[in-house]
């Protein structure tokens, strides 16, 4: 099939289907409301959001997710287990994750904008309580940080506290990394690791009154006596230095314990732990998870007790982390719902529709008009030919009408193949074919009988004529 046939066809599909002006229009009316529907159905479908999250952050991932399904929201949380910080930094960063929990010093170079803090974290440099039971024999000997030169400092695994925070602290107060031995204990075998004096001194981090720096309290306090702890005294100028870390003084008592630890006030680092999504996510779907973080902030801490105190990111411009836009938009009171984004272009939809169906319904009319020319032509054609069959002179002539007749004939079937014609117009096609074919025949009748008549009159004539010369009849008797 050449392109122009297809052509052809095409054009003459569209012409019969906008024959029926009031079915274009009834098309046209399901084709937006459909649309319409559509586009609520897709805003507003069931979305799965991948966050990546450590084994410590699980139950958290869990309470939100009991949260947002309690609040029949159709968004859902799909945890990916990733085994520390760093990995679920780079989760997020490759694609694999649309949400991370990240404390504030990971990959400084990730820019994540921020949907919630979900907890300030603070470091804590615990020296074990001596086996002797005498106060202050060992705590003596380590007070200050920059004394940990030539000691053994144990990364307790499973919470905050990382080699690469550890030596932060320890660049700034000029302590050689290589000069401290450093090694990751489990906390199941913090116990035993004190007793064989595998450590000199533990790091952890978390929430101040979570279970991670309490439990390594009490297994740092031996025989009634409580560890001491090693202040980092200049926090303020590390937090100037390292925007990612503030400066906080630890209440008395706040880790807990008996006696109460820390027994005086403690100065320390402190860091955000902050839920961060990527900036393809919606807007849309953002402000919806904010939403159900901000309204059950209570029940998640409930959940979750000592280890989540939700607070939102600054809202301000120049603030040292990026909100994500959607959180932005719940905050300020500024969420669209979807009549709020898509109203206006529902609107001049609406405006332009009339607009449409009126270019719709005019080139219906002049496909109609175009379709009715073809046939006033085509019955126009006939006519004259019925014209030319009657002043015929030649039995030549009307066989080149038949041929004419016969080729308009064809044209006539492939036109009504085309329009499908309806009664009238073949009753008005089958009158003037028959007047033409009357014609033909009628004009061919009468030529014919004229040539009959014209031979006749000659034999007649030739009958009747005396050649020259020739003598009467009586006269010839005479002679």
């Amino acid at each position: 099939m050449s392109i122009e046939s297809l052509e052809h066809i095409m054009r003459n599909r569209l012409r019969m289907v906008l024959r029926h002006t009031w079915f274009v229009a009834v098309i046209a009316t399901l084709v937006v409301i459909g649309a319409a529907w559509a586009a609520f159905y897709v805003t507003t479908e069931s979305e799965h959001l991948r966050i990546a999250a450590t084994p410590a952050d699980a139950k958290f991932v869990q309470a939100l997710s009991e949260q947002l399904a309690q609040g029949r929201r159709n968004l859902h949380l799909k945890s990916l287990a990733v085994a520390g910080s760093q990995e679920a930094a780079d989760a997020i960063r490759d694609g694999k994750a649309d949400l991370a929990i990240l404390p504030s010093p990971t990959d400084d170079t990730l820019k994540a904008p921020v949907v919630a803090i979900l907890r300030q974290n603070v470091m804590a440099l615990i020296v074990p309580a001596p086996a002797s039971g005498k106060k202050g024999k060992k705590s003596a000997k380590i007070e200050k940080i920059d004394q940990l030169a030539g000691r053994r400092v144990g990364i307790v695994s499973g919470n905050e506290a990382s080699p690469d925070l550890l030596r932060r602290v320890l660049d700034h107060y000029g302590v050689p990394a290589g000069k401290v031995k450093v090694s990751e204990i489990e906390p199941k075998n913090l116990a035993e690791a004190i007793k064989n004096k595998e450590v000199d001194v533990l790091f952890v981090a978390g929430p101040a009154t979570g279970a991670a720096i309490s439990d390594t309290v009490k297994a740092a306090s031996r025989n009634a006596e409580a560890p001491s702890f090693i202040a980092i005294d200049q926090a303020d100028g590390i937090a100037k230095r390292n925007p990612a870390f503030d400066s906080i003084d630890i209440d008395a008592g706040t880790f807990g314990g008996t006696p109460p630890t820390p027994d005086d006030s403690l100065k320390s680092l402190s860091f955000a732990e902050y839920l961060v999504a990527r900036k393809s996510v919606s807007d849309s779907t953002i402000a919806s998870l904010a939403r159900t973080i901000y309204s059950s902030r209570q029940a998640l801490a409930a959940a979750m007790r000592g280890e989540i105190k939700i607070e939102a990111p600054s809202t301000d411009k120049d603030a040292d982390v990026v909100a994500h836009p959607g959180a932005l938009a719940y905050l300020n009171d500024s969420q669209q719902s979807f009549f709020d984004r898509y109203g206006d272009d529902i609107f001049y939809g609406m405006l332009l529709f009339p607009i449409v169906g009126s270019a719709l319904a005019g080139l219906a009319g002049y496909l109609r008009r175009d379709t009715r020319t073809r046939r006033l032509r085509l019955l126009q054609r006939v006519l004259d030919l019925v014209r030319k069959a009657h002043a015929a002179q030649t039995l030549e002539a009307l066989e080149q009408l038949q041929v004419e007749a016969d080729n308009l004939v064809i044209a006539i079937v492939h036109q009504g193949e085309r329009e499908e014609f309806d009664e009238t117009v073949r009753m008005s096609f089958a009158f003037a074919l028959d007047q033409l074919r009357f014609a033909i025949a009628g004009r061919r009748t009468a030529i014919l009988d004229r040539a009959g008549d014209d031979r006749a009159g000659d034999g007649a004539e030739g009958a009747t004529a005396k050649p020259p010369g020739a003598k009467a009849p009586d006269q010839a008797a005479a002679a």
